[in-house]
């Protein structure tokens, strides 16, 4: 086992957050907190997690981390600098495994355990319950699983009944999850909205917008449309760098800003080069500061067919960009019920493309009009999404 721990004087520097002030809040009763995670990767329940941390230990819930992936994840120090103990017990698919990870937990107790994997999910529910048969167990649903086939799902909804009657609260991340846990797993969940760190990704001043631009090395009166993700297949960048081919002759100016890292990474690239597209794509693997890709930008492109709740989609319109997207699970949490409210575009990815969101948008900024968008995607955020409010739902969930 893999145990990741940093002095106090390396912690990073305290930012302000959510949390309410000491000085006027009772001090509430100490919890021990675990949340177990798969490979700890820059993601959204990683992230989620370190954003928290002050939040609920302002509750009297103060967290740990355990990492059940075969590798630890790049992640993994930046949660231990943040002041979570972190450590590595690797799941395996045999008893022996689980026989671990029950002596582990006898070991170190916890009060409320939040359970974020989908894969072996069951047979954490029985260890954690074995060791700790009075903790509250909550397990948060990040994706939607319709595309399991009939055994797995059949199975899925066993092992999603079988944990309810081991006191397990089900929590999904917005609509579309709790839709297909309700229709495809007979599973009732309740909705803990994701959230972002809202003293980050916030509208942007002009004069931070032009700095990020420079730094970033795009011109002034370039149109940026940006993606942030995971290179893989789920992600489908190839389905924006062709739309991109076929409108840069009639968008001399359009920029491609990509910031992600992954396995399909090199394949991308390369793609790009194939296309002729080079000039108008730039590829950011790295940014100190991810709040400025979203500065720099004019709208948000997202090429996934399906999502849980996307946390960069919750950035982008927090920092007022409005969206390209596909209709699908996820994105479709993001549109407004009412047409007057919309503040982008949403694809149908079996009968249209791209181009003509993109030409759209284009015009849109030229002649001004993607100003009431912006607006409009902020206004969108702050009335449905409240880093505060989700917060407060989640402990509840561990505390009520």
């Amino acid at each position: 086992m893999e145990t990741l721990t940093y002095p106090s004087d390396q912690l990073v520097a305290s930012r302000e957050t959510l949390a309410p002030s000491a000085a006027t809040q009772p001090q509430p009763t100490r919890r021990r907190l675990l949340h177990l995670l798969w490979e700890l990767r820059y993601s959204g329940a990683e992230v989620m997690v370190y954003d928290a941390k002050e939040y609920f230990e302002s509750q009297g819930l103060y967290g740990s981390i355990v990492a059940r992936g075969p590798e630890f994840g790049p992640y993994a120090p930046t949660l231990a600098r943040a002041g979570y103990p972190v450590e590595h017990l690797p799941a395996r698919r045999n008893l022996g495994s689980f026989i671990e990870l029950y002596r582990y937990l006898r070991k170190h107790p916890a009060d409320v355990v939040h359970l974020h994997l989908e894969g072996l999910f069951i047979w954490h529910c029985l260890a954690i319950r074995l060791a700790f048969p009075k903790a509250r167990i909550v397990h948060t649903h990040h994706d939607v699983y319709f595309q399991y086939p009939p055994y797995l799902r059949m199975k899925r909804t066993f092992h999603r009944w079988l944990a309810t009657q081991l006191g397990v609260r089900h929590v999904s991340i917005g609509e579309s999850v709790q839709t297909v846990e309700r229709e495809h797993f007979r599973n009732p969940t309740t909705i803990v909205y994701n959230w972002i760190d809202e003293n980050e990704f916030r509208p942007p001043t002009p004069e931070q917008m032009a700095a990020a631009r420079q730094e970033i090395g795009i011109a002034p009166d370039a149109f940026v449309v940006l993606t942030v993700g995971t290179c893989n297949d789920k992600k489908c960048h190839n389905e924006i760098f062709e739309a991109v081919a076929r409108v840069k002759d009639r968008l001399p100016n359009l920029v491609f800003l990509h910031r992600g890292t992954g396995e399909n990474l090199p394949q991308e690239r390369e793609y790009v080069k194939r296309l002729g597209i080079e000039q108008h794509v730039i590829f950011l693997d790295y940014i100190d500061y991810l709040p400025k890709v979203f500065w720099a930008s004019d709208a948000f492109i997202f090429s996934s067919h399906w999502e849980g709740l996307g946390n960069v989609i919750l950035q982008a319109i927090a920092c007022k960009v409005p969206v390209i997207l596909y209709q699908g699970w996820g994105m479709n949490d993001f549109r407004p019920a009412d047409p007057a409210e919309t503040y982008g575009f949403w694809i149908d990815p079996d009968t249209e493309r791209f181009d003509e969101a993109l030409l759209e948008m284009h015009a849109m900024k030229a002649d001004g009009r993607i100003t009431g968008w912006k607006d409009k995607a902020y206004a969108f955020y702050r009335k449905k999404f409240s880093a505060r409010k989700s917060l407060a739902n989640m402990v509840h969930q561990y505390l009520g």
